[in-house]
């Protein structure tokens, strides 16, 4: 086999970790990516990232299975360098790569830990050159962000959810998916605040409801959302009424209006995260403090706000950087 199948595995990936179907025809297989996700699990990884993992472990072990690999035992080293060959083949970027080759040595190395194969990750790929930097977040200006909204057309329905999800990404930082997410309950229209609970993470985040999102809201609610009993603000606006989960697939969305704006999108990626990149780059680029930006993106540490926004040690010599109160 000289093809990878990556058609619909993240969403098998999905649905086996729900409950689904099996990933494999093999036995073997099928019990060694079961105890692996259960040892994940017992990290307390968060559900993006175990999705991630499995997907690429499972695509790994898919191309074998259909070598007439089986078990792991039966693996060798030249059948891993020549998945890893063939997957730097395909149009991914770097870092994406480096992911793969990351998640497949942690596998082997929990593997082989577990007497479960003749080698360990470490063994296989002692070392890793992370292209991270090859990866750099593209960013939008404050200028193309306004036309970006300027373009929504919002005297229609679709229009005004459209400009809810991005001024929500664009004005607060919001993931897509804690927009999603986000429930009638999460907002305090008296108190101007938004409370939720990041799914990424699992923990609280608390944001200003500022007028930009504020009326947007009131907008939505009021002239759009069906109304029907239900916790979540995104909900199918037909029978039967349900939260909206596929909002999360809309990339396409951004880069329409993107391009409906006349904005350059040449080289630069034009989703829903490119968009949060860019509301934490227009903070950073206004000398917001290091520690705040961290606080308003939910991150659990700076040094992940550091790499989220490339910012190498240089730069922090030009930011002051508040000291949080106990």
């Amino acid at each position: 086999m000289d093809t990878i199948n990556f058609k619909g595995s993240f969403i098998r990936t999905k649905q086996y970790m729900e409950g689904g179907t099996l990933l494999f025809e093999s036995d073997n297989f099928n019990k060694a990516i079961k105890d692996y996700l259960n040892y994940l699990k017992s990290l307390n990884q968060a559900n993006n990232t175990l999705r991630h993992k499995i997907t690429n472990v499972s695509l790994f072990l898919d191309y074998t299975e259909h070598n007439c690999i089986t078990n792991l035992k039966q693996i060798e080293k030249t059948t891993i360098y020549n998945y890893i060959e063939l997957y730097d083949r395909y149009d991914h970027v770097l870092s994406y790569k480096d992911r793969n080759k990351l998640d497949i040595k942690l596998f082997f190395n929990w593997a082989y830990n577990n007497k479960l194969s003749k080698y360990s990750g470490d063994m296989i790929l002692p070392k890793i050159i992370w292209h991270r930097k090859a990866n750099i977040r593209t960013y939008y200006s404050k200028d193309e962000i306004t036309k970006l909204l300027d373009v929504i057309d919002r005297r229609t329905n679709k229009g005004k959810e459209d400009y809810l999800i991005v001024s929500l990404i664009c004005y607060l930082g919001l993931r897509i998916s804690d927009v999603v997410n986000l429930k009638v309950s999460d907002i305090n229209f008296n108190a101007n605040t938004i409370q939720i609970i990041q799914k990424k993470t699992d923990e609280k985040l608390y944001l200003p409801l500022i007028d930009q999102v504020k009326y947007p809201i009131l907008d939505y609610l009021k002239n759009v959302r069906p109304k029907v009993d239900s916790e979540y603000i995104f909900i199918i606006n037909k029978e039967p009424y349900y939260q909206n989960i596929k909002l999360t697939l809309h990339n396409y969305m951004v880069r329409r209006y993107l391009i409906k704006a006349g904005i350059d999108i040449n080289g630069r990626k034009a989703g829903f995260h490119s968009l949060r990149h860019s509301f934490s780059t227009m903070l950073l680029n206004e000398d917001v403090p290091l520690y705040t930006i961290s606080t308003i993106l939910g991150h659990r540490e700076i040094d992940t706000t550091m790499l989220y926004l490339d910012i190498d040690t240089s730069k922090l010599k030009e930011l002051a950087l508040e000291v949080p109160i106990c």
